[in-house]
């Protein structure tokens, strides 16, 4: 009896059993309404999850790297050890296409850096899954994309497959590739007209990078390899050369990778340009420096290194392993003149004239900044065919680049316009910045020195040189239709002959004509084009 008193005393009994009821009751409704609460906002948030990714916005992880640099696949990243560059090489064939098989035949095992062309051994690196991005569906309910936008879209020969690629051609439109660039027309009996980026920004974003002067190999160059950056003067009025200075009013700190020339002081009649010659060692060149140093330093002294034509080059391409090795070296053969220069400049002087240029085969593009009253002048000199260079005026501007002080200047000629930023605001260069293309689109010898930067009767000190290139967009049609027939290895071989490499391409170059759209149909880019499957290379199975 005592026991069951025992239990009878451990029970919790309330005092009042109406009570204790009620209570129960209303605990065990409370949980049923939190439960109840709880699964709902589940659903609720399920509902809301399914609605914003199918009419506001979805999720994508970009498989390949067709678009590339802009958009990573699957990739590793990396910095250069030679000259301290990040970039990021593509590893998109490691996996069977379209899954998450991984193929050990085709592992990525080393990349060549975009600056300096170092190797790098890859074999203990990691990969990156391809890059994240949220994709806004909402504004196309209300209209349609625009030129040079980024979609995704269903492959209209495989509806299941998502693909990323840049708008590049309207409905109505008929494209045409040729020498890199694209061009549009509505009707056979208008003439097809280059396609600009009406929006500087995205512009900006589809530049490579061919040389930035903060980061620049350094043991190279302790061993004689020559700087990109030197002194130079024009030698030849017509089919320019430049040929370096020995003594010049510039004074050149490579150390610290910045340039001051006193122009308040020189006696020089002709104008002394600081001028990039794109002078990149090759694989055999860095294996004699690691292997025999001071015979490399002596090959350099007997046989220098010759700068070449920019190219085509994206380091995303080129690596060693996988089922590409190799491949893109040699393929990337294709001269790019659209070219992007930017720097920082201290100017020491109330008054005189800072010389920016870009050259494009026979033009000088050049903007001439008169420091005193800050107006910039924008013209080109054209060598060729005239016996004596013409000058052409094309707009004189108001910009902030005037008096002493520190300024950052961009000048870009791109899709056969030029641009100008000071201090990273663009300067409204209006109509007159955009030109019709010269008689001869073929490169010259004042392409091996692209780019410049001189003065007249001032004091400056340039600094932070970075040169930068457009997209090039191959005029392929179909895998087995390429822009170019010949030998792509000996085409690349003559990019150190700006004549020989123009007969080469010349005899061998195609450019494309894609059939007009209809009403309901686009064109579209991927912004690595050597790497890009898009509406180059698509046929129509469907007989759509």
């Amino acid at each position: 009896m005592a026991k069951k008193i025992e239990k009878a005393k451990l029970k919790k009994v309330p005092q009042d059993p109406v009570e204790s009821s009620t209570a129960e009751k209303e605990q065990g409704k409370s949980r049923h309404n939190e439960m109840r609460d709880t699964i709902e906002s589940i659903i609720i948030a399920l509902v809301f999850a399914f609605v914003f990714r199918a009419y506001s916005a979805e999720a994508f992880v970009i498989p390949t790297g067709s678009m590339a640099p802009t958009l990573y696949g699957r990739h590793k990243e990396l910095h250069c050890a030679e000259c301290g560059v990040k970039y990021a090489v593509g590893a998109s064939d490691e996996l069977v296409e379209k899954s998450e098989y991984y193929l050990p035949d085709n592992k990525v095992t080393g990349a060549f850096c975009p600056n300096c062309r170092y190797y790098t051994n890859l074999q203990n690196a990691m990969p990156f899954t391809g890059d994240r991005i949220i994709v806004n569906k909402f504004p196309f309910d209300y209209g349609d994309p625009g030129r040079w936008d980024v979609i995704v879209f269903k492959y209209p020969e495989a509806s299941q497959t998502n693909y990323i690629k840049r708008l590049v051609g309207l409905p109505g439109e008929e494209i045409q590739i040729s020498r890199g660039d694209v061009y549009a027309r509505k009707n056979e009996k208008e003439p097809f007209q280059i396609l600009r980026k009406d929006n500087l920004d995205k512009q900006l974003t589809v530049q490579q990078l061919v040389y930035d002067d903060d980061y620049p190999p350094r043991e190279i160059l302790e061993y004689g390899w020559p700087e990109r950056w030197s002194p130079m003067q024009q030698v030849k009025p017509v089919e320019t050369r430049f040929e370096d200075l020995k003594q010049s009013a510039w004074e050149l700190d490579r150390v610290a990778r910045a340039y001051q020339y006193k122009g308040t002081t020189a006696k020089a009649d002709k104008l002394e340009w600081l001028r990039y010659q794109h002078i990149v060692p090759r694989q055999s060149e860095w294996a004699l420096l690691q292997e025999n140093p001071e015979l490399f330093t002596q090959t350099m002294l007997s046989s220098p290194p010759q700068s070449r034509l920019i190219s085509d080059y994206t380091a995303y391409n080129n690596y060693s392993g996988g089922s590409s090795s190799g491949a893109f070296t040699y393929d990337a053969a294709f001269w790019v003149g659209d070219l992007t220069l930017s720097f920082d400049v201290e100017i020491q002087s109330e008054a005189g004239e800072l010389l920016v240029e870009l050259m494009r085969g026979d033009r000088h593009f050049r903007v001439r900044f008169d420091v005193k009253t800050g107006q910039a002048k924008l013209y080109f000199v054209e060598d060729f065919p005239n016996p004596e260079p013409v000058e052409t005026e094309l707009t004189t501007v108001e910009t902030d680049l005037k008096g002493q002080g520190g300024y950052s200047v961009m000048f870009a000629n791109v899709d056969q316009r030029l641009c100008l930023w000071i201090n990273g605001s663009v300067v409204d260069l209006g109509a007159a910045s955009e030109y019709q293309p010269p008689v001869s689109p073929a490169p010259r010898e004042g392409d091996l020195a692209p780019a410049g930067v001189a003065g007249v009767g001032i004091d400056f000190t340039v600094s932070h040189l970075m040169l930068q290139r457009d997209i090039y967009y191959r005029a392929d049609e179909y895998y087995q239709n390429q822009e170019y027939s010949g030998d792509r290895r000996h085409l690349w071989e003559l990019l150190w002959d700006p004549a020989a490499w123009s007969r080469q391409y010349e005899d061998h170059r195609q450019q494309v004509r894609f059939d007009q759209m209809s009403d309901d149909e686009f064109f579209v880019l991927g912004d690595n084009s050597a790497r890009s499957a898009d509406s180059r290379l698509w046929g129509n199975a469907r007989q759509a």
